[in-house]
């Protein structure tokens, strides 16, 4: 592969890492709002599982043109996602959703930390 494709690949990881910081910020900021909006916090965890599967999916195309190999450690947060995805997947969101997804946010605290603490070092490597 080319320098370019290189470089392109390491942009589009750069935007996707910042993107993925936004999305955890507004996914905290919905679950903390004051109003629940269930659409809000289903929009803002979409957002967040979307943009790490890109940014993963970034960091192993990277890796693979540098000959390197990498593994993917957080599938367990992508389940955590998917289950408080799920439980916000009924026709009448309720307080006892958001309640039942703070849980699973809170279960999966470290699992975020260590997820953008890896990608924050990764943005300062790659610069």
């Amino acid at each position: 592969m080319s320098e370019g494709t290189e470089v392109k690949i390491r942009q589009d990881l750069l935007a996707e890492i910042v993107f993925l910081e936004e999305s955890y910020r507004q996914l905290k900021s919905s679950l903390s709002a004051n109003v629940y909006d269930a659409l809000a916090v289903v929009s803002a965890l979409k957002a967040f599982k979307g943009s790490l599967s890109r940014a993963s999916a970034y960091t192993l195309t990277l890796y693979n043109l540098r000959g390197k190999r990498i593994n993917i450690t957080w599938e367990q947060l992508f389940t955590h996602l998917d289950y408080a995805l799920a439980t916000l997947n009924v026709p009448s969101p309720s307080l006892k959703q958001r309640d039942t997804v703070q849980t699973i946010m809170s279960m999966s605290e470290t699992e975020f930390e260590q997820v953008l603490a890896y990608f924050a070092a990764l943005k300062n490597s790659i610069k």
